[in-house]
């Protein structure tokens, strides 16, 4: 079996943490997020922003190689071993494109939020549109690490 082949326990040993990885910079942007809006200084928002910037940028550069090593050094193997694998993988690349879609548009109005008219509804905008970016990252991983725990 090719769980047995250490080339595949590498990669996908790897894969695992690059998710525990991601999931704890997700916990940082969720924090940033929660005490965006929340104070009347605006050196809150603006270091709250700078922060989930970062943060999402850098996410925004590692998931393709991640998606990619997935969908090919782990998801080709693991769809082979029964037919809910297989239609569980083929959701999991599914949420890859709507995942990278929704993290670079997420970027695109952290980078507009200056051109913001009424910077407390961007503002406001702007951390719903981080959660649910959040939370989907964040259901995706666990959803992978459940369903393939014997794999990674």
């Amino acid at each position: 079996m090719a769980a047995l082949n250490p080339v595949f326990q590498s990669e996908s040993g790897r894969i695992h943490r690059d998710h525990q990885e991601m999931l704890h910079e997700l916990s940082a942007l969720d924090l940033a997020l929660e005490h965006m809006g929340t104070g009347s200084a605006d050196m809150t928002d603006t270091h709250c922003v700078v922060k989930a910037r970062a943060i999402t940028l850098a996410m925004a550069r590692r998931l393709p190689e991640l998606f990619m090593r997935e969908e090919s050094k782990l998801f080709k193997t693991v769809a082979d071993v029964s037919t809910e694998l297989s239609a569980f993988v083929e959701e999991m690349k599914r949420q890859h494109i709507v995942l990278f879609t929704m993290v670079n548009s997420f970027c695109v109005a952290l980078d507009e939020l200056a051109n913001a008219s009424d910077l407390q509804a961007a503002v406001m905008n702007l951390k719903e549109l981080g959660m649910d970016t959040s939370r989907a990252l964040r259901q995706h991983f666990t959803a992978e690490d459940h369903e393939l725990q014997g794999f990674l």
